[in-house]
């Protein structure tokens, strides 16, 4: 008998008893990626985020962007982002739900209930209570991620930051990290690389149905590319090096660099290098290493 290959790890099945298990669809899965899976919480079948927890992390934004060549994004999103029991405010959409707890001082935690949907939040209703040791208390709630920001929902208070105050490419798989305003926030929850592999794959099919172009990076030309909406990695699609970078029309563009710290860009010269996340609000030119109009080279 022939042996089975796996077709999430594609190894091959050695010996009688350690050939892949072969699912109801027809797909085998192995011992190995059958135990990665189920320890995610995830069905045991051969689906997209089953593939990418499986697979080696250089590998993941790739399957991502193949996914997306093959399937339409919209019919993605409904997929794997379906609407939430939570009231958003209007416009707003759910990428994240988990239990998560985050340490904050006892002293710090309001007497009075906090509100109960983020439909209801307003400005005055945020605590931002930030990490604390010292007559310190672990709460307990709910991690909310939407395409407008980071929430925790607690009974007592909420915490809200901006998405680009995320590390997203932070190597504790056991908590979400957040840095804002000199603060740091650790909300801790089980497997927080699937909770940011699901952040990137939301972005990612938004940004491909939102252009007429099926793909992130436009090569207008040997030097110049234009990025559209998303966060990309340096060095895994975008080159370390020096750029001229100005907007296509009203974005924003910040670099996370390795240290984890994040820096607005304005149009002009920047240098982006290895470990360093770009994180891209509308779309942006960059043009690599050289300058083509007189102003830049101020």
């Amino acid at each position: 008998m022939a042996n089975k290959i796996c077709d999430f790890c594609l190894e091959e099945g050695r010996g009688l008893f350690r050939q892949p298990e072969t699912l109801p669809d027809g797909h085998c899965v192995c011992r190995k990626c059958r135990k990665i899976i189920e320890s995610y919480d995830l069905p045991v079948k051969y689906d997209l985020f089953q593939l990418l927890v499986t697979a080696e992390p250089y590998m993941q934004e790739m399957m991502m962007g193949d996914y997306l060549e093959h399937h339409k994004p919209a019919d993605a999103i409904a997929k794997y982002f379906p609407i939430q029991k939570m009231r958003l405010h209007e416009g707003e959409h759910c990428i994240n739900v988990r239990e998560a707890s985050i340490t904050v001082s006892a002293f710090a935690i309001p007497a009075e209930p906090a509100v109960a949907r983020i439909c209801d939040i307003g400005k005055s209703d945020i605590a931002n209570l930030s990490d604390a040791r010292d007559k310190s208390k672990e709460v307990k709630g709910m991690l909310y991620e939407t395409d407008a920001a980071l929430y925790f929902m607690s009974d007592r208070f909420i915490n809200c930051h901006r998405l680009s105050s995320v590390v997203s490419d932070h190597t504790d798989t056991n908590a979400i990290h957040v840095l804002e305003r000199g603060k740091e926030f650790t909300y801790r929850i089980p497997h927080a690389d699937l909770f940011h592999l699901r952040s990137t794959f939301y972005h990612m099919a938004v940004a491909m149905s939102e252009n007429k172009q099926k793909s992130l990076i436009y090569l207008a030309s040997e030097n110049t590319m234009t990025l559209t909406s998303g966060k990309y990695n340096v060095p895994k699609n975008i080159k370390s090096g020096v750029y001229w970078v100005s907007p296509v029309d009203e974005a924003d563009l910040s670099v996370r660099d390795a240290n984890g710290k994040l820096h607005s860009v304005r149009p002009g010269r920047v240098r982006i290098d290895a470990g360093s996340t770009l994180e891209v609000n509308g779309e942006y030119q960059f043009r690599y290493n050289k300058r083509e109009r007189p102003e830049e080279e101020e």
